[in-house]
């Protein structure tokens, strides 16, 4: 209503008014845009490959290239480390178990005439810059800060995804023509928005309707522009009628490897043992606990093993800073932000929608400090700023019905903590050597394979480690942590 109010106050001036049927236009292209987007993800997304008969021979591809295909195309975190064990066993490199649970890396020259592929050779590179005559602690394999951390990475992920498209088995899922041509659709709405705000016409007859079509309009802008960055920057693989062949082949591999359950539990020196068939037991996921103990760079964020009810699964970590509102807050404080913000909301809209009407005003026409065409442009900018502070008020009004019912509704689990990380909040103080963080714990509790991590207060974050397993009550909106504890139901904090 409020925005339906201030589009008939700016009745009185045609250059301040919108046309409906090209506000609605906006409207329906924005929504046919995220639509199609859904449509091209889901379009693109590749589909289930059967297995062949599970069998120990290996492909005829390198370690890294399987662990890509294996993995529905898109680049596991395991597959530096698996390549480390697949140059062992091919004796590049030597790993060597001093005593349990460390492990060293000795270089040993080249691996013959075979000739190594350029991200076989930055593991090698990598290795040989961190040795000392020649000899390397395992624990020592990083990659540097997470910014150098992050180049290698991405360095190390476009060769690998070279090597498979040079082999005629992958190709792009998301190439620079498709998300160039998904981009479009900001600026076509864009467009329709300004010349509706050029026509002008009829939207003080239906205040309600353009205000809804406007704001319909404007959220996908930016759900558009959110989703067409991610796309570009995705690394995600679609297999060719080659590689789809070869990704049954691989996978007839991984179930032969999975039969042997001792894998998990192998140390990286296994491979002088296992030879070749454990580096591709690494990078499939089979040999999780030798992945761990050869951390090549920086642990996966989001993505982690647990052993949680006696079998190893992978699971998929988020870490909500945005969204959902309120997540991890106490519920009598997010009650507080609710009606902090909401208030601020209404106070924001009612002097909008006062400053709107003035603009609109003929008498105000005589204000020697504007002109006619200063005060319609004042009134299109008030109409326009409303928006966004009505969707301020949505947000509070949602995290409001979030919050009450966390002030009784508890839930209790026991599981294993599979991440523990901590993130720089989102608005920092003008101090930068006292910087802010939120932080997280993830408990996989065996009952779903993505998992919303919890942000807790500083002192649980501290008292616990990744890896143990606690029981745990927490809200069922907010996911405030109430209380982790040991499962024997000791108190820990």
């Amino acid at each position: 209503m409020l925005i339906a109010d201030v589009l008939a106050a700016t009745s009185n001036s045609d250059d301040t008014t919108f046309s409906i049927p090209i506000l609605v236009a906006a409207a329906a292209v924005g929504v046919g845009w995220v639509v199609l987007l859904v449509a091209v993800a889901a379009w693109r997304r590749p589909h289930g490959i059967r297995s062949r008969a599970s069998t120990q021979d290996l492909p005829p591809v390198p370690p890294a290239v399987a662990g890509l295909l294996c993995n529905d195309f898109e680049l596991p975190a395991e597959l530096p480390p698996g390549t480390l064990l697949d140059l062992a066993a091919r004796h590049v490199v030597r790993l060597e178990e001093v005593e349990p649970g460390k492990t060293i890396c000795r270089l040993r020259g080249a691996a013959g005439n075979e000739p190594l592929t350029r991200y076989e050779q930055r593991v090698v590179d990598e290795v040989r810059r961190k040795a000392v005559d020649g000899v390397v602690p395992t624990d020592a394999l990083t990659t540097g800060a997470e910014d150098a951390s992050r180049g290698w990475h991405r360095a190390f992920s476009k060769e690998v995804i070279g090597d498979a498209q040079g082999r005629g088995l992958t190709r792009n899922r998301w190439p620079g023509w498709l998300v160039s041509l998904l981009g479009l659709g900001p600026f076509a709405v864009g467009g329709l928005l300004y010349l509706a705000s050029l026509v002008g016409g009829e939207s003080n007859d239906h205040p309600a309707a353009a205000g809804i079509a406007g704001g319909v309009a404007i959220t996908a802008i930016g759900l558009i522009a959110v989703a067409a960055g991610r796309l570009s920057r995705s690394t995600a693989q679609l297999p060719t009628d080659g590689g789809k062949e070869m990704t049954a082949r691989c996978l007839a591999l991984r179930a032969h490897l999975r039969e042997n359950e001792q894998l998990a539990d192998l140390p990286p020196a296994a491979v002088q043992l296992w030879g070749r068939h454990f580096a591709y037991a690494g990078v499939m996921g089979v040999a999780p606990t030798t992945v761990a103990l050869l951390p090549f760079g920086t642990e996966d964020d989001n993505g982690a093993w647990s052993r949680f009810g006696g079998r190893w699964r992978r699971v998929r970590v988020r870490y909500p800073r945005g969204w959902p509102p309120g997540w991890g807050k106490h519920p009598a404080f997010a009650t507080f932000l609710a009606v902090l913000w909401g208030a601020a909301a209404v106070a924001a809209l009612y002097g909008l929608r006062s400053l709107a009407q003035s603009a609109a005003d003929p008498i105000t026409a005589t204000d020697p400090l504007f002109d006619r065409d200063q005060l319609d442009w004042i009134g299109r900018g008030a109409l326009l700023l409303m928006i966004p502070v009505a969707l301020v008020l949505l947000w509070s009004i949602f995290l409001l019905v979030r919050a009450l019912p966390d002030f009784w509704r508890t839930r209790t689990t026991t599981g294993e903590l599979v991440r523990a990380r901590r993130r720089s909040q989102i608005f920092q103080s003008s101090n930068r050597n006292n910087p802010r963080y939120w932080y997280y714990l993830a408990l996989d509790d065996g009952t779903r394979p993505r998992i919303r991590s919890w942000r807790v207060r500083r002192d649980i974050y501290d008292a616990h480690s990744q890896g143990e397993t606690v029981g745990a009550r927490y809200t069922a909106n907010l996911g405030y942590v109430r209380e982790l504890r040991p499962p024997s139901g000791a108190p820990a904090t």
